[in-house]
């Protein structure tokens, strides 16, 4: 059985690789296609800043990797809807914070802040006796959205992030969300024709059986599933484009045990063909 949380471990790796109480930067061009249909041309610039506050023998880290769109076109609705959808991920309340540097150092001292207090009042209650047996608590934070594909006609965007905060394990998510190039829609289930999806989430649980969980019989799938009598629906968040299917991907909890991960399955574009809107089979250039 495959069992893998990937949004810990990229998270995790994340987190490593960077240096505490710095900011990194970095910027790849996309650069305008050879046909009206290429995308508008616009820079992936990545910056990252990690952090941390120490409280008696206690700490907590936290870390905001970010990799977003910028171009020089002020009216660039790809670009703007991006930025939006990264701002809801990270839940920013403040959106005079400029994008880039300035909102990752934001999200890093917001969430430093509000758990500062926590890793104080543990301190005082028990570091300052010595008290055998209570440990330092150590609290991890961290956030990563950067491009998964960036083709011509279409955007997907990959939100992660693990969160840890005492206990027998922390908590990650990951959340993909797919962007048409030309005016920046966001698709979800929108991409499938009306009264196709039962027919979709058929491909789903499929996928989830022979990609995921590797098991041939349904007792077998329903046996994995927290849901009731084996009924599974869609995840929570929408479907979005990988680069040679659409990625279907629970979070933890969602349909299963916290040890069986994320489950997710990836459906071949052409299976998914004629389940696709027109609009959809025009953004992979089915039509």
């Amino acid at each position: 059985m495959k069992i893998i949380n990937l949004a810990v471990v990229a998270c995790m790796a994340s987190l490593i690789a960077c240096n505490s109480g710095k900011g990194t930067k970095d910027s790849d061009t996309r650069p305008d296609g050879q046909n009206e249909d290429a995308a508008p041309a616009y820079v992936v610039e990545k910056v990252s800043f990690k952090d941390s506050v120490v409280i008696g023998n206690s700490k907590a880290v936290a870390e905001c990797s970010l990799g977003y769109l910028k171009s020089d076109d002020k009216d660039n609705p790809l670009v703007d809807s991006v930025d939006k959808w990264i701002r809801s991920m990270l839940k920013d309340s403040d959106s005079s914070v400029a994008m880039g540097e300035p909102l990752a150092k934001y999200v890093v001292k917001d969430v430093l802040g509000d758990n500062e207090s926590d890793l104080r009042e543990w301190n005082d209650t028990f570091g300052r006796d010595s008290v055998d047996g209570y440990p330092p608590m150590s609290y991890e934070f961290s956030y990563e959205v950067m491009p998964l594909v960036t083709a011509p006609r279409y955007v997907t965007m990959l939100y992660n992030s693990y969160i840890f905060t005492g206990g027998a394990h922390g908590g990650a998510a990951s959340i993909g969300q797919t962007f048409a190039a030309s005016d920046g829609n966001m698709l979800g289930m929108d991409m499938f024709r009306p009264g196709t999806t039962d027919k979709v989430l058929e491909l789903v649980k499929k996928g989830l059986m022979e990609q995921y969980f590797e098991v041939k019989t349904e007792k077998e799938f329903n046996d994995m599933l927290l849901v009731n009598n084996g009924t599974l629906s869609f995840p929570a968040n929408p479907p979005y484009f990988e680069e040679k299917g659409v990625c279907f991907l629970y979070q933890q909890y969602e349909i299963a045990p916290y040890a069986a991960g994320m489950p997710q399955c990836l459906i071949p574009f052409e299976t998914l063909r004629p389940y696709f809107t027109e609009a959809t089979l025009d953004l992979l250039d089915m039509d």
